[in-house]
């Protein structure tokens, strides 16, 4: 089987594992066929379908780093066929070619998505994990509205703040179907679209003894589910009773502090986010449709908190459970806002490390999350010494634009001739310090000390002139050596006096 042939399998099994029919399928290999004129048709790759939600998908899938003709031709080309099919999105899978964000927009604009081998990972993930309510995700991703979604889902609740600095967050409790939120929530946006995010925070073995718990007679899960309410989800206050059904007055101690209220939630795919309690909701994927139409979840609702301060809550509330692992933690806080990250030095740092890992010297060298075999984590970069950098009185920032784009450039330029240098250590940084989490911290303090001898922006023959005297100046650079001669907390500190030291002997007025 050629390539071609198994990404097309791939992508129709994917689909068909979602809850789509498709064409081809296990049973028919033949591709659907798209009737131009009397005589004229055009095969395609893939058509997906529910008919249920009526909803219709079509697909091209390109394998190779060669894409025959342009994206734009491609595009056009779809769209027309998008026309003829009565098609409500089309999906475009170009494996093995680097795209720039700007043609996954073009595609987006013309509804289409275009998925490359890291969305394919992730929505294979997907499937794997929560079988059939995929598809909801899937349906979600193409903007695609179905009549379900017009649906509004109005349930009592209690609503009632908790006191918190920046003024009071709406609080609701009530309950729910598993069905009903099968379709509406997501895990943790920022795991969405990487496969090895998604798969640390919902953990596929923890989802079968749920499963089987719940399927029982006698099964209680009195534990909540905890989600976040997006803005389109609104709320009736109702008057409370002030007598019971025997007519018998009610006296309610506190009755100030929370509210009965009517509440409306849109039936719409993938649109509220799970802060907590994702094993105990998505353990109902493999259960009876009844029990997953009837059983009666406990959902807390909270409305109205940014994004950051809701991964703080996923975070904190899944740290007292089993510890979180920093760098998972360090990965769950990026944000590509870059207003956002221009306030915040930690935010700047993180995003900083995220980019530089997709592109040399550090391509896909960076450890983001908590599995990797990699020696540079994400944590340790975006640390101490780069957050100092870019902080505030950082020397970065004084000589460079507070822009993520501008630091990634004159980090590039920096370790690529580090690099340069000493290709030996680059290539063994399991035997040589330079190039792991240690040596990062030395060479940014001695980026530090550059910038603060040359009170200027850097070019390439400057760093090189330091780095040459460096490199002339010491020659042990092995872990084990390093590690005797610098131990305990302030060890490395001592390790970047002595980088300082060495390169004084060819400049003597360079500054620590």
């Amino acid at each position: 089987m050629d390539k071609g042939t198994k990404l097309n399998q791939k992508i129709w099994k994917l689909f068909s594992r979602s809850g789509f029919k498709t064409k081809p399928n296990d049973s028919d290999p033949s591709e659907e066929k798209i009737q131009l004129t009397e005589r004229k048709s055009r095969t395609i790759d893939l058509c997906a379908w529910d008919d249920e939600l009526r909803i219709k998908i079509i697909g091209e899938n390109k394998s190779g780093k060669e894409l025959k003709g342009s994206l734009s031709s491609l595009v056009h080309d779809y769209k027309e066929l998008m026309k003829i099919s009565k098609a409500d999105g089309v999906l475009l899978v170009i494996s093995g070619k680097e795209l720039a964000d700007a043609d996954y927009e073009f595609a987006k604009n013309n509804k289409m998505r275009i998925w490359g081998e890291e969305e394919i990972d992730y929505y294979s993930t997907l499937v794997d994990t929560i079988g059939e309510y995929a598809k909801f995700e899937i349906i979600h991703s193409f903007g695609i509205e179905t009549r379900e979604e017009k649906d509004i889902h109005q349930i009592y609740a209690l609503k009632f703040e908790q006191p918190i600095t920046d003024g009071g967050k709406d609080l609701f409790i009530f309950t729910t179907t598993p069905e009903f939120l099968l379709k509406t929530c997501v895990v943790l946006r920022k795991a969405q679209g990487n496969k090895q995010a998604y798969q640390r925070i919902l953990n596929k073995k923890r989802l079968i003894p749920i499963k089987n718990f719940v399927i029982q007679p006698e099964a209680l899960l009195p534990t909540n589910i905890v989600v976040h309410l997006n803005e389109d989800v609104l709320y009736d206050e109702l008057e409370a009773p002030t007598k019971n059904l025997e007519g018998k007055k009610i006296f309610v101690s506190k009755g100030k502090v929370s509210k009965v209220v009517l509440l409306r939630i849109p039936k719409k795919y993938a649109s509220m986010e799970l802060i907590d309690g994702q094993h105990r909701l998505f353990g109902f994927v493999k259960a009876e449709p009844a029990t997953r139409k009837t059983f009666n979840l406990a959902v807390l609702g909270i409305a109205n908190i940014e994004p950051e301060l809701r991964t703080k809550t996923f975070v904190a509330i899944n740290d007292k459970a089993k510890r979180v692992d920093p760098n998972l933690v360090a990965y769950l806080k990026y944000n590509d806002d870059e207003t956002a990250c221009q306030k915040d030095n930690e935010l700047m740092a993180i995003k900083i490390v995220y980019e530089l890992n997709k592109t040399t010297p550090f391509n896909k060298k960076i450890k983001l999350l908590d599995i990797g075999s990699q020696i540079i984590t994400l944590k340790g970069f975006a640390g101490y010494d780069l957050k100092g950098l870019i902080g505030e009185r950082g020397l970065l920032r004084k000589y460079y634009n507070n822009s993520s784009k501008q630091y990634i450039q004159i980090l590039r330029l920096y370790f690529n001739l580090l690099k340069e240098t000493f290709p030996d250590q680059w290539k063994n940084p399991r035997e040589y310090i330079i190039f792991t989490n240690k040596g990062i911290s030395a060479f940014l303090k001695l980026l530090r000390s550059i910038l603060k001898t040359e009170k200027n922006k850097l070019d390439q023959s400057t760093i090189k002139k330091y780095l040459k005297a460096l490199n002339k100046n010491i020659k042990k650079w092995d872990i084990i050596s390093l590690k005797k001669s610098y131990v305990g907390s302030q060890g490395w500190k001592e390790f970047h006096r002595d980088l300082v030291k060495a390169i004084k002997k060819e400049h003597s007025n360079f500054e620590e």
